[in-house]
């Protein structure tokens, strides 16, 4: 019978633990402060003499190393003790944010960004493994969920508090506030009781039929540092992270372009509401229904979503499509996460968040690239018409790798 120690939790007991809580608080904190980055970079990378194109770059070179980086994170969240990873990252991440605060020029704003981009990876893929290991493996849609849902709050709630500092006080100054929340969660980190240590190695079990390829993963040079058979999740969750994150980036200049009457500020917040409700409402389906269930509503969703921000002319549109935003996008963030999770097994947590998370590096960092390419070389109106190209996409890979996913 598992058992939980040092604020962990028990078998049947409790699932959100005092250093459960602390983990997914200490992740609130440090993707808010990231996603308020993410928000303001186009616009201060502009202001400080960037083109559109070099701005897109600038926005996207975070995730690009993040991506290259993000193996080598999910090898060492399942190797080494994840509080020592954890500040380590945190720390890259807090000088990031104060280079930001501070930058003179374009490009001390770029070599930020690749500061930024190493700390990220590592510490994204440490908490969700963390977490792995003090939630029980039966339980862990359930418990992913609700630390998916505290990074899709950030997600929302990192940008629209973005937007309002820097409305108010200008961009170094927001970038000060993403510096303290780095500051909060490293602080948070620190205090957490259980490293998980005891429970990151997987128990010694027959292994059921068709596990071939755990078994052969030690002479595999791809499955050291991936987990394979979660790739096909992390490409479709990558083709749902693009239109998310290029609106992230390039909703308020869009609505600029297009001179709406709309309040670009109550996008996320409104988003951030939306998914609230829905992960309260849904809590118990991320362990019920097949990821194909999932797949096919969140596509719809995303396809109205993108459709309605096309033609949206006021507040009305906007708030619509930022509630569809949180049914697509959104849940299909921990609906990819807790199936990532599963398809790596246990004591697998790190590779199978790692490569979950190249997913979302190649989304984060494609969708403001693509965003600056749209938005350069098309007439607004066309920005996301052509983004809806991604949904297809998606079901696409789907189609082809479904059957393993849902039989696993």
């Amino acid at each position: 019978m598992r058992t939980r120690d040092n604020g962990g939790a028990a078998a049947g007991g409790g699932l959100m633990t005092r250093d459960v809580v602390i983990v997914m608080a200490a992740g609130f904190f440090y993707m808010a402060g990231t996603m308020m980055g993410t928000t303001m970079i186009v616009g201060y990378a502009h202001e400080l003499g960037a083109g559109g194109e070099l701005a897109g770059m600038i926005a996207g070179t975070m995730n690009v190393v993040s991506l290259f980086c993000r193996p080598w994170g999910g090898r060492l969240s399942d190797r080494v003790p994840l509080r020592r990873l954890a500040v380590a990252s945190l720390a890259f991440m807090i000088v990031a944010n104060a280079g930001y605060a501070v930058a003179p020029s374009a490009g001390v704003v770029m070599a930020a960004r690749v500061v930024n981009g190493v700390g990220f990876s590592c510490l994204s893929v440490c908490l969700a493994a963390w977490l792995t290991a003090l939630i029980p493996l039966d339980r862990i849609g359930k418990g992913m969920g609700y630390y998916g849902l505290a990074n899709a709050l950030a997600m929302a709630l990192g940008p629209a508090t973005g937007i309002r500092l820097e409305s108010a006080f200008g961009y170094r100054a927001a970038f000060g506030v993403a510096f303290a929340g780095m500051v909060a969660a490293l602080v948070m980190v620190l205090t957490v009781r259980d490293d998980g240590a005891k429970r990151r190695t997987p128990p010694r079990r027959p292994e059921p039929r068709g596990s071939e390829l755990r078994r052969a993963a030690p002479g595999n040079p791809l499955e050291r540092v991936v987990s394979v058979r979660v790739i096909p999740v992390a490409l479709v969750f990558m083709l749902f992270a693009i239109p998310y994150c290029a609106t992230q980036s390039y909703i308020v200049t869009y609505v600029g372009a297009r001179w709406l009457g709309v309040d670009v500020g109550l996008f996320f917040p409104s988003y951030a509401v939306a998914l609230l409700v829905l992960r309260v409402v849904m809590r118990n389906m991320f362990d019920r229904w097949p990821f194909r269930r999932f797949l096919w509503l969140c596509s719809a969703c995303m396809i109205v979503t993108l459709g309605m921000l096309a033609v949206m002319r006021d507040d009305a549109g906007l708030l619509v499509g930022a509630v569809l935003m949180a049914a697509s996008y959104g849940l299909m963030s921990s609906v990819s996460q807790s199936a990532a999770v599963r398809l790596a097994g246990e004591g697998h947590g790190g590779r199978g968040n790692a490569t979950y998370c190249i997913g979302l590096d190649l989304g984060m960092a494609l969708g403001p690239i693509i965003g600056g390419q749209l938005y350069a070389n098309l007439d607004p109106a066309w920005f996301y018409p052509a983004l809806m190209l991604a949904v297809p996409l998606a079901v696409g890979v789907y189609l082809l790798a479904g059957r393993r996913i849902e039989r696993r």
